[in-house]
């Protein structure tokens, strides 16, 4: 399993497919075993490259907050350790926050930028709607509460739920500690409120 170094953590990182270089940047908690609806695909004209970020998956899990900054700087690392100087970033949620502060901090590390359902952050940023807040503050819920209570939020309606079972097996095999979860809780929302860096 390829491991890199990067600020006092060990990140996971591999690859699958081979074209041009796409880097595959996860949202908040979900390790990058969650791209194996779209990575197969992707990997068909993409060399894809993803990583669990600090906290999650089999990454390591430091203690403090881990802000959007430094796991851009793990991003960058990994990037270092598959031997890539460029790369096309794909980040979704809280990785799409990631990946626009590793456009700002590495500009010409980044090929193109593709962004799923994220924000930049900063005052003026739409925030959730307080329900989602408060499940995701996951105060009182055992991990299988607070699955199920997120299902809505990330779903259609329409959504047959065996594939969301499928989903949620991989989410529950990888789940993260509580540790892992705040730190990067915390992060993000620190990140929200002062938007992607401007440097």
């Amino acid at each position: 399993m390829p491991f890199v170094e990067n600020q006092s953590a060990k990140i996971y990182w591999d690859e699958q497919g081979s074209g041009e270089p796409l880097l595959l940047v996860m949202g908040l908690s979900y390790p990058s075993y969650m791209w194996h609806r779209s990575r197969p695909v992707l990997a068909q004209t993409y060399r894809t490259i993803a990583l669990d970020n600090r906290g999650v998956g089999q990454s390591d899990v430091p203690p403090g907050v881990y802000s959007i900054a430094l796991m851009a700087s793990d991003a960058a690392a990994v990037l270092d350790a598959a031997k890539v100087q460029s790369a096309h970033v794909f980040g979704v949620s809280m990785g799409g926050m990631i990946a626009q502060e590793f456009a700002l901090q590495y500009p010409k590390r980044v090929r193109s930028l593709i962004l799923g359902c994220t924000a930049a952050g900063g005052p003026h940023a739409v925030q959730a709607e307080p329900k989602v807040l408060e499940i995701l503050m996951r105060r009182g819920m055992t991990p299988e509460e607070a699955k199920e209570a997120i299902i809505p939020f990330i779903y259609d309606s329409g959504t047959p739920r065996e594939r969301i079972d499928e989903d949620m097996a991989i989410r529950m095999k990888w789940y993260p500690t509580a540790q892992g979860y705040t730190a990067n809780y915390k992060g993000l929302w620190a990140g929200r409120r002062t938007g992607v860096s401007s440097k």
